[in-house]
């Protein structure tokens, strides 16, 4: 198996991640200002599995091992985007950056103890809910990977497990009823085979913040920023 290095991207793509960044900053302080309790929402859209780690961990921090068995720790490079304490590698209370596959979501890997006891408030909102829909009894606690798929879920949505993710990178999970209206900006690392595809995952920035009208009688103009780089590597 070769080892991937997160740290050797190709230039375009982190060209493009750097641009949409910029911009994504922009947004973050316009929303602070204006008193908005949620932030903006950038969505990363790979090919596979193996790119999707690459990019989650190159923009937010990850510890690795070198080949004389040392573990080390390498900052994330995307101060919004962070997971980790860019000084001292300890995990964030609240992760920002959310890495989604099927795998990801069926292990329930990415849940640390200190996460669970931050989130105790949400989680317990989400447990009541759950008991309330009828899919699951009293006294039952929810897993790991449903307190990770309820946090993909609730992006966007104040307190709720995902209402503080700011970065989301996914492979394809985007396509399926995902309906956060915060989106603000999609970074597509991917060729969009189909026409429908591209269509999905524009669809995911086009859902409305605010359907209040304005003294014109109309919707407030919103946008979202999409850049997609149809290269595989």
């Amino acid at each position: 198996e070769t080892h991937l290095d997160p740290q050797k991207l190709p230039v375009k793509l982190i060209n493009a991640l750097e641009a949409l960044y910029g911009h994504y900053e922009k947004t973050y302080d316009a929303w602070e200002k204006a008193g908005k309790r949620v932030p903006p929402c950038f969505i990363i859209v790979c090919q596979n599995t193996s790119i999707s780690k690459l990019i989650y961990d190159y923009i937010s921090g990850y510890h690795y091992t070198d080949d004389s068995g040392d573990e080390h720790f390498q900052p994330g490079t995307k101060k919004l985007f962070l997971n980790y304490d860019p000084n001292t590698g300890d995990p964030l209370l609240r992760p920002n950056t959310l890495l989604v596959d099927s795998m990801q979501l069926e292990s329930g890997e990415a849940l640390d103890a200190k996460f669970k006891k931050i989130a105790e408030p949400e989680i317990e909102r989400f447990r009541r809910e759950r008991i309330e829909r009828g899919e699951a009894r009293p006294g039952e606690d929810p897993s790991d990977s449903e307190i990770l798929r309820e946090v993909m879920n609730t992006v966007g949505k104040e307190g709720t497990l995902g209402g503080h993710i700011r970065c989301v990178v996914s492979v394809s999970m985007l396509t399926e009823g995902w309906d956060a209206n915060t989106v603000t900006h999609i970074l597509g690392v991917r060729a969009f085979g189909t026409q429908l595809l591209c269509e999905q995952v524009v669809g995911r920035a086009l859902r409305r913040q605010s359907y209040t009208l304005n003294t014109d009688g109309l919707f407030d103009v919103e946008y979202a920023d999409i850049f997609g780089i149809p290269f595989d590597f």
